[in-house]
């Protein structure tokens, strides 16, 4: 009877899993190693369904949503002539979609204003120890990878009937729940776990009933925009064009006949192209160089 209880129990957590669930990290790094006491927290989802997995931030979700709900109600409106400035919006902009049963990995990023869809096929080697200790009440035993540039340290428990994780790992018999590089500096925490079904479909009419008409409009290189599909070595080499010339784009819109534009770079205003690229320039190698600790920094050399 107790056999049959616990087969009925693990049948029923089986179901409850199928039906899409929704995987909770505490993420902590720090994007610029010259301020290692100055480490950013965000909440990342995993929202794992049957055909496969997004792993995404949730501020940066809910601040692309509604930045595109604001622009779809300006244009509704017949404005033609407005900003929108959400200094809220997280710094992990980054999401990965994984494939099942596959395990094909897409990596959706940005280098400046362009996006970009990264495929990535490098296997991930683990090295399984017999190490083991408790994560909140789940049994989590200790892995080893190489991976990205990176030396990493997961926990994956086997009480979960996935072989997914955070970022882009996965490959280990069961979920993982924790993952740290040797250097402290990204480390992912499980922070719980839910069927999502029911939240996502909540999430959508909060976000729709922003925008007229019931409708969320993506724009241009905006989130959910046109991305160029590349290999890891076209966006290395993507990569290396864009911190050797972080301009080159708004140079060439500003040399097209008629352009004209306007830039707010640190409160001030400018219209002069020149002046414009001068300071933009400065402005995005500042950037560059305080996000010195990438995630992957195989893919930023």
């Amino acid at each position: 009877m107790k056999k049959t209880f616990l087969l009925l129990m693990t049948f029923l957590s089986l179901i409850s899993f199928a039906q899409g669930t929704r995987i909770m990290y505490e993420y902590r790094f720090v994007s610029d190693l010259a301020k290692k006491d100055s480490a950013n927290t965000e909440l990342m989802y995993l929202d794992i369904k049957k055909d496969g997995s997004k792993f995404y931030s949730r501020k940066r979700f809910y601040s692309d949503s509604v930045r595109d709900a604001y622009i779809q109600k300006q244009l509704a409106s017949g404005a033609t002539n407005f900003s929108y400035n959400d200094n809220n919006a997280g710094k992990v902009e980054a999401s990965v979609i994984k494939s099942y049963p596959d395990f094909k990995v897409n990596l959706h990023t940005t280098i400046g204003q362009n996006r970009f869809n990264v495929s990535d096929s490098k296997p991930m080697e683990w090295k399984i120890l017999p190490d083991k200790k408790k994560i909140d009440k789940f049994d989590a035993q200790k892995a080893t990878l190489e991976f990205g540039g990176r030396t990493w340290t997961a926990w994956f428990s086997q009480d979960f009937p996935f072989q997914d994780g955070p970022y882009k790992f996965h490959g280990l018999p069961g979920l993982i729940l924790e993952m740290e590089d040797s250097t402290g500096t990204h480390i992912f925490k499980f922070a719980g776990s839910k069927n999502f079904d029911e939240i996502e479909k909540i999430e959508k009419k909060e976000i729709e009933s922003t925008a007229p008409g019931g409708r969320v409009v993506r724009f241009g290189n905006m989130a959910g925009g046109k991305e160029l599909e590349v290999s890891e070595e076209q966006f290395i080499k993507q990569w290396k064009e864009y911190k050797n010339d972080p301009v080159k784009d708004m140079r060439q819109n500003l040399s097209r006949p008629g352009v004209k534009m306007k830039v707010n770079i640190n409160g001030k205003e400018m219209t002069d192209p020149a002046e414009m690229l001068r300071n933009m320039e400065k402005f995005q190698r500042e950037l560059i160089n305080k996000d010195n600790n990438k995630i992957e920094p195989s893919l930023y050399p």
